[in-house]
This record gives C-alpha cells, sequence and structure tokens, in this order.
C-alpha cells in the first residue's frame, strides 16, 4: 500500500486511476504518467496525464520492471484494479499506522483520499499556473487524437513537440520535487525508511 500512498501524493488522482495504472501508459522518458487507457471513454472523473516526481520515479521504475506493461499496482499478487476493493477502510489504515489522525476534536474529519487530492491541488495554487493545475487534476479534457500524438514514436522533432505540449504537466512536477517531496518525506516515517 505504500506504492499507492506514493503515487496518490504525487499525482492528486483519483484513487481507482491510480488502481488501473497499466505498466505500458508510464512514460518515463518524459516523466509522466498517462492516466487514461486507449480506447476508454472519457466520463466526468477525467484521466490526466500526471508528473513522475520525487519517489514515483523509483517505484515506477522499480513496478514496471516488475509487471511490464500490466498492472502495476497488487495486493496478493493480484491486481488492485480487479475485484472491488473498500478504498475508505485501506486509507483509514493507513493513516492510522501513520498516526495522522491523532488529536483529531470529535465532528472533524479525518483524513482520506479525497484530503489528499484537495491538499494536492491547494499546494500547487500559487506555485504553477492555474492551466497546469487543471491539467493535471483531470479539469481540463485532453482527447484520445491529442494523446496519441503525446505517446506516438517519433523523430527527436516529435520528442521536442512532446515535451512543448507536456511543459505545464512538467512544470507541476518541478514544483512538487522542490517543496511538496521534501516537506512529506520529512513528515512520513513511512516514507523516510525507503
Amino acid at each position: 500500500m505504500r506504492d499507492l500512498l506514493i503515487l496518490a501524493l504525487g499525482t492528486g488522482a483519483r484513487v481507482g486511476a491510480l488502481c488501473d495504472i497499466e505498466g505500458a501508459y508510464v512514460h518515463l522518458d518524459l516523466g509522466v504518467i498517462n492516466l487514461m487507457k486507449w480506447g476508454e471513454l472519457q466520463s466526468n472523473k477525467r484521466k490526466p496525464i500526471v508528473p513522475i516526481s520525487g519517489p514515483m520515479g523509483e517505484v515506477l521504475t522499480r513496478l514496471t520492471a516488475q509487471h511490464g506493461g500490466g498492472y502495476l499496482l497488487r495486493a496478493g499478487g493480484k491486481p488492485l484494479a480487479e475485484g472491488s476493493r473498500n478504498w475508505t477502510q485501506m486509507i483509514h489504515r493507513l493513516v492510522g499506522r501513520a498516526g495522522i489522525d491523532k488529536g483529531l476534536a470529535k465532528g472533524q474529519t479525518g483524513a482520506n483520499w479525497y484530503s489528499i487530492r484537495h491538499t494536492f491541488g491547494d499546494f500547487l495554487a500559487g506555485r504553477v499556473p492555474d492551466f497546469a493545475i487543471s491539467a493535471v487534476m483531470g479539469h481540463t479534457s485532453i482527447t484520445m487524437s491529442e494523446r496519441d500524438r503525446l505517446f506516438a514514436g517519433g523523430s527527436p522533432t516529435t520528442e521536442i513537440y512532446k515535451r512543448r505540449q507536456l511543459q505545464p504537466v512538467l512544470d507541476v512536477g518541478e514544483a512538487l520535487a522542490a517543496d511538496w517531496w521534501p516537506e512529506i518525506i520529512k513528515r512520513s516515517r513511512t516514507l523516510q525508511r525507503g
């Protein structure tokens, strides 16, 4: 579950989208993950392109080496994407082990998957342009043809185009690497242990 937590902290993505990550959609060379699979229909809960930053690179390198192009996040050898999971119980166990909710007053809401997502977005405000936040939070739509152009092979000129198009996402990754991850790691015994 440590890997899931690192990806949640590093992407601000919805937990279901994280569990659906397949190695084929991780682009370590570009520093991004495409959370939407080819042929998948876009729903109201858009799946953005998100940066790879902080300890995510190490986690994703290990997981893609282990599982290739298949589902990366697993429990008991089975992909988290298959079958139903109680995500609320899972985050409450993680939060309990970390002691995050100790000392909450009666009636205060504890940490949950959405609070990670919300805090991620709040952190980015003022550090990167609003359109970059919208892009990585899934508040804007990226068509499948745009994704195809970004992730198809090509010439060195194509690589320049890709990086230019992905720059807002990469800017978010730089902000996370500079300020977010150092603070998260400093405050997390789980991430300090490695």
